[in-house]
């Protein structure tokens, strides 16, 4: 089993819950390697059928054991692959589906796979504080099933920087990429970078004002406009000016235009969808689930909701309900 180090203490405190950065550095990784003999053991109780095995082991020795495992499931579980269908379609009702999947007494492979897509379903949305709430879950609870622990890594990692929270961010996206060596270069190279780009704000006042920016602009499109938001504004406001203040003086002083940041020399990588159902391996986000909902009829909306409180209960039910107000203030 691998060790890990001082980088991957964020992700480790989240799962262990307990113990310091420095203490847990001694600890074992909290991921095991994906166990193929025991999952192939698990899919044949749920009814896998040898052509149905062959076309997994073909494209997991292919280096696809992510896409492998979702597409076997989904073929055995057809309410799976329903929800996660309509999450790649980017329908609104994608979650209700998917967490309805989510519960104590679900098969643990099922369990797994429904909240990895509900997790991208509500980055799908725009919602990444949901992202993060149902990610983390998978984290503490779904690991070790599937082959799906590094890009539910990833994920948790792009939640938290979408909020923004770059400081859990830029260290989540370091526990990637040390605790999964071998995931997918377009995601290894994507996580470096993102790293690379939020630890560079920490110094960077006018990065870490974009941040705020960001999260005030996502609570007025959510009609958030209490006192809290307007103080944030008002900061920014004085943070700007005080800047410009500085870029002035040092203008002055140098007898030129000061240099401002330079663009990033390697963009992000970008992904398009493998062939197949599946989208476990790919990069790209579902556009548009806040325009569907905001298309539908006030008798279609009324209907999902209703079914948000038929179908689901507890904790799951919260998510979904936060999910759907979200998509309420976003159209108003």
């Amino acid at each position: 089993m691998m060790r890990i180090g001082i980088a991957a203490a964020a992700l480790v405190a989240l799962l262990a819950g307990h113990g310091s950065a420095q203490d847990d550095t001694s600890r074992e990784s909290p991921f095991r390697p994906f166990d193929r003999d025991a999952f192939v053991a698990h899919v044949k109780t749920l009814g896998a059928s040898d052509e149905a095995l062959q076309r997994f082991v073909a494209l997991a020795d292919d280096g696809q054991a992510g896409r492998a495992a979702d597409e076997l499931l989904r073929e055995l579980v057809p309410a799976l692959d329903e929800a996660a269908t309509l999450a790649e379609d980017g329908d609104p009702r994608a979650p209700i589906a998917l967490m309805a999947l989510v519960t104590d007494d679900a098969d643990p492979l099922v369990r797994a796979h429904a909240r990895y897509h509900a997790g991208r379903a509500f980055l799908d949305a725009d919602d990444p504080e949901r992202a993060v709430e149902v990610l983390a879950d998978y984290l503490r609870q779904d690991r070790n099933h599937t082959a799906l622990d590094a890009e539910a890594t990833f994920f948790y990692a792009t939640a938290l920087a979408d909020i923004p929270r770059p400081e859990f961010a830029a260290r989540a996206f370091a526990d990637f990429l040390t605790l999964f060596p071998d995931a997918s270069e377009r995601f290894r190279a994507v996580a470096q970078q993102r790293r690379a780009e939020l630890e560079a704000q920490f110094d960077n006042p006018l990065h870490q004002i974009a941040d705020q920016m960001k999260g005030v602009e996502r609570d007025l499109r959510k009609t958030r406009t209490g006192d809290p938001v307007q103080t944030e504004q008002l900061e920014i406001v004085s943070k700007l000016q005080k800047i410009i203040e500085e870029l002035e003086e040092q203008e002055r002083r140098s007898g030129g235009a000061p240099s401002g940041n330079n663009p990033s020399s390697s963009p992000a990588a970008s992904s398009s969808a493998p062939e197949g159902a599946s989208r476990v391996g790919t990069l790209d986000r579902v556009p548009g689930v806040a325009d569907r909902w905001g298309e539908m009829t006030d008798r279609e909306r009324e209907a999902i909701e209703t079914e948000v409180t038929t179908r689901l209960d507890g904790r799951a039910r919260q998510l979904v309900e936060s999910y759907f107000e979200s998509l309420n203030k976003d159209r108003k």
